[in-house]
């Protein structure tokens, strides 16, 4: 018996070996070492074109209740409300999905494939860079870079590699968006490979980012203050200030790379 067990811890051991074989395991996610300050602004001209401001922001599972409850009444006051860019009338809709939804991760998709939607926030777990989390724990909207990661949600900790089936599976349109993944180090967990899944689409996506952990309890807050500088027409600097000014327990950076940058004398006359 005791042999038997022997050669089973062997042969595990050896699996895994084979399976880590030329692999590092990622524990801490890359930062960059400075911070960098975004140029131009949303492409304003481009969601407004219809008309329409259609948003929609999705609560990740575990979320706590009384973060997602704080939203209602911006929201409720918000939504079908009009706003006025350049002398045009623009209409406001506002969605929100929590993981209480049926479906939340499906619903998360056909926003991604829905041209009429000019902003899609998912705010929640980032469940150690294997992508979003929805209904559950292990309900993935799966869109990792492929790194091999560790889940410490669990003990012992269990290693898996973090694919994008889901994303790869996900046919952007052609059509301008902005996407703010606002969960804890989404730039080094998901910038690569949704970068690499807009291009494909031919997708001018401004997509937003962030370095270190975010914080659930406050997550409210850091949501709220982007959709209150996007209806004031701001530009990706003063966004990024708002956004970085949240500071709860550790400084967080929201990272732009900015597909649209208008030309200087335009910025200066806005």
């Amino acid at each position: 018996m005791r042999n038997r067990k022997i050669l089973t811890v062997f042969f595990v051991l050896t699996l895994g070996a084979i399976f880590l074989n030329g692999a590092n395991v990622r524990r801490e996610p890359s930062r960059s070492a400075s911070d960098i300050i975004p140029e131009g602004r949303p492409w304003y001209e481009q969601m407004f074109a219809d008309g329409k401001m259609r948003i929609a922001v999705f609560w990740g599972w575990d979320h706590p209740r009384d973060t997602i409850m704080s939203t209602f009444p911006a929201f409720e006051t918000l939504n079908g409300k009009k706003l006025y860019y350049k002398g045009k009338p623009v209409k406001i809709e506002i969605g929100m999905i929590t993981q209480v939804n049926e479906n939340p991760k499906q619903i998360f998709k056909q926003a991604l494939e829905d041209a009429s939607i000019d902003v899609i926030i998912y705010s929640g777990h980032a469940r150690y860079g294997g992508g979003m989390a929805f209904a559950e724990m292990d309900d993935i909207f799966r869109c990792g870079n492929g790194d091999l990661i560790e889940d410490r949600h669990v003990k012992p900790y269990r290693v898996f590699r973090a694919t994008s089936e889901d994303l790869n599976d996900t046919h952007f349109p052609p059509t301008y968006r902005i996407i703010m993944l606002n969960c804890c180090d989404s730039q080094s967990h998901f910038r690569e490979s949704w970068s690499r899944r807009f291009h494909e689409c031919s997708a001018p996506v401004d997509l937003l980012t962030v370095e270190f952990p975010v914080f659930n309890l406050y997550d409210h807050r850091r949501v709220l203050s982007f959709l209150q500088e996007l209806l004031s027409f701001s530009d990706w600097k003063n966004i990024k200030k708002s956004y970085d000014s949240e500071v709860h327990k550790r400084k967080n950076r929201l990272i732009v790379n900015p597909v649209f940058v208008p030309e200087k004398e335009e910025l200066a006359l806005n």
